[in-house]
């Protein structure tokens, strides 16, 4: 619709039917290798996420390499994206709304520096010093972390 290049990474149930409505400037790739992802995702513009999953993970992969998202306004993204920091949104799942976002999008400057702090900041160590201070508020504290056992120090399954 826009005449951008777009470069689909990934199966899905509806990749053949996408093929055929695809136009002369997006190309589908199928499954890749986690390197030649990473490759694809530190040169992009920005990811496009059109779905709604419980957990945003993919937008915060392409933030921890500096690039901003273009996302439906729904599920985990809405947890993972800062709109107008780390993304921007559409709210619904149509061709003239994502064109109108995407439009949006080409207007503004994105923070590499920005958006790999808010990545950070849902680091594993971060959350869990997150879920200490709750459980220390909450009246439940956790003893400091040891070597001998996991960074929350609760027993480790077998």
């Amino acid at each position: 619709m826009l005449n951008r290049k777009l470069i689909v990474i990934g199966e899905g149930t509806c990749r053949k039917q996408l093929m055929q409505l695809a136009g002369p400037t997006i190309r589908f790739t199928g499954r890749l290798p986690d390197a030649d992802v990473e490759h694809f995702v530190s040169r992009c513009k920005a990811l496009i996420f059109p779905g709604e999953e419980d957990f945003g993970i993919a937008p915060l992969e392409v933030a921890a390499a500096g690039r901003p998202s273009i996302a439906y306004r729904a599920g985990g993204a809405l947890e993972t994206i800062v709109e107008g920091v780390t993304g921007l949104f559409f709210d619904k799942q149509t061709s003239e709304d994502l064109a109108r976002a995407i439009k949006e999008f080409e207007t503004q400057s994105w923070s590499p520096l920005a958006l790999q702090s808010h990545a950070a900041s849902f680091r594993r160590e971060v959350f869990q010093e997150r879920l200490r201070s709750f459980l220390a508020r909450a009246g439940c504290p956790l003893p400091s972390s040891s070597a001998h056992g996991n960074a929350l120090n609760l027993p480790l399954a077998s």
